[in-house]
């Protein structure tokens, strides 16, 4: 099951995007730009919301023996940079030890089998997570149903022959926009067998 490193970055993935919330709130109201488009978290960046997951468990007492690193190069490829040879986030205690590799983004069966095969072979002996993204209704508010359907689905679903299927963490939250909105926004946690 999912250790005290995994269950803390999980949970610190609302505090994070309520965190980039407030910041597209702030700098954009009241700009004339900002009139007919709202920016919001369904339209950001991924790599703005692990940047600020990345900033969250710097500041998390819980992590605080961790040594984290975000946009991690494959240490044995020289020159290794982008995307096909670097992890998003990258934990191993300070003392030295086996990393625990995280890979995030947009919830698709592809995606998820392709960013836990990149990171098995980076991390062979280590845990390999991926970090989904449910950023449109109806996944965004109930991500359970949107897995459940893509393990279930023959050809391109998930494959519980390289996923846990019973380990996997989930969670949907409301995130507020402006003027009451609020919009949906989910998350799940897939570790490579």
């Amino acid at each position: 099951m999912a250790g005290k490193i995994i269950k803390t970055t999980f949970e610190l993935v609302e505090p994070a995007m309520w965190a980039l919330a407030s910041k597209l709130l702030i700098l954009s109201t009241e700009r004339k730009g900002a009139k007919k488009h709202k920016p919001s978290v369904s339209t950001f960046y991924e790599t703005g919301i692990v940047t600020a997951l990345y900033e969250a468990m710097l500041m998390s007492p819980a992590l605080a023996n961790q040594d984290i690193r975000h946009e991690m190069p494959d240490k044995r490829l020289p020159g290794a940079k982008g995307a096909p040879k670097q992890v998003d986030l990258w934990l191993r205690p300070y003392n030295g030890g086996v990393p625990t590799m995280i890979e995030a983004g947009d919830f698709s069966a592809s995606k998820v089998h392709r960013d836990l095969n990149k990171i098995k072979r980076m991390n062979p002996d280590g845990q390999n997570w991926f970090l989904a993204f449910f950023r449109t209704e109806p996944h965004a508010s109930n991500p359970k149903a949107c897995i459940d359907k893509a393990f279930r689905r023959k050809n391109g679903g998930l494959s519980k022959r390289t996923t846990y299927d019973s380990r996997i963490l989930l969670h949907s939250f409301k995130i507020y926009r402006s003027r009451g909105c609020y919009e949906s926004f989910g998350v799940a946690m897939f570790q490579r067998k």
